[in-house]
């Protein structure tokens, strides 16, 4: 459980639906409290209690935005692809609903001189989740949408490849065993081979790195047999297909283009077959 926890997940930074799915929950939290009316202020003005059930909905307005766009905005490195997980999306998303609810039940206390009892907090904390379930409904739609669209279009998007692959560290050895390093999965761009050695090329710390281990990529490949993600696309070359930015097919076959690397990568004929089978797996 907490392995599956720790794994990347999309953060949705999309401006426009966020701000959609942001202003449609606002108008729907208000459009439920005037017409179903669990929560009744105590004001005999209608137009002052209209404005109270409209200042609900604005509460949710004003902590979805900053939460869901000026914080991820602000802080982009915290919200990246690489460092965004499940366990962080579940906390934020808990966070919400509690300031949220917090802030409905003081509002509802001392503005709309509503007498605050475990009902009350109840049918508080059920819309607060309701408007974070919807919110979770939006964007997973138009995330699998965006998917799907790249895929149909022969596209790798790193968005599109979330759940990656349990995020495992794995150890190079040389075959000597004189010499290891160890390096996250997701870490990985590509492995080639360089006489006798290999040169892994990972990213970390937003910077890419090289590496000369003392090995054959016959064994490197032996290693990475169990990970789906890493595939063999050329007698010298072991690929991370999450690292893959776009496919392009031209008369000397295929060629990948990968995201921070600025050569293209060819796909030998021998592999070609086990290159789109691996492809068609997540």
């Amino acid at each position: 459980m907490q392995k599956q926890l720790h794994k990347k997940h999309p953060y949705y930074n999309d401006l426009r639906l966020n701000l959609r799915a942001i202003f449609g929950i606002s108008l729907g939290i208000f459009l439920f409290l005037l017409f179903f009316q669990p929560l009744i202020p105590q004001n005999p003005d209608f137009n002052n209690k209209l404005l109270i059930l409209a200042a609900f909905g604005g509460i949710t307005l004003i902590l979805l935005g900053l939460m869901r766009i000026i914080i991820p905005s602000t802080f982009q490195g915290s919200f990246s692809i690489e460092k965004w997980t499940i366990n962080k999306e579940v906390l934020w998303n808990f966070l919400f609903v509690v300031l949220n609810s917090v802030a409905f039940v003081f509002f509802a206390r001392y503005v709309g001189r509503i007498p605050i009892t475990f009902h009350i907090v109840t049918i508080i904390v059920i819309q607060t989740l309701i408007a974070v379930v919807i919110l979770i409904v939006v964007n997973e739609y138009h995330f699998l949408k965006k998917r799907l669209k790249n895929l149909m279009a022969g596209k790798v998007d790193p968005e599109d490849e979330f759940p990656l692959e349990e995020n495992v560290l794995i150890e190079f050895e040389s075959e000597n065993k004189s010499e290891y390093f160890k390096l996250f999965l997701d870490q990985i761009i590509l492995i080639k081979s360089a006489n006798n050695y290999i040169e892994v090329v990972y990213k970390k710390e937003e910077k890419i790195n090289k590496k000369l281990i003392r090995n054959t990529l016959t064994n490197t490949e032996k290693l990475f047999s169990k990970y789906p993600a890493m595939i063999r696309c050329h007698r010298s070359c072991i690929v991370n297909k999450n690292q893959i930015k776009k496919i392009t097919k031209g008369n000397d076959g295929l060629k990948f283009t990968l995201f921070d690397y600025p050569q293209e990568i060819h796909v030998s004929r021998q592999y070609i077959l086990k290159v789109k089978e691996a492809l068609k797996t997540n």
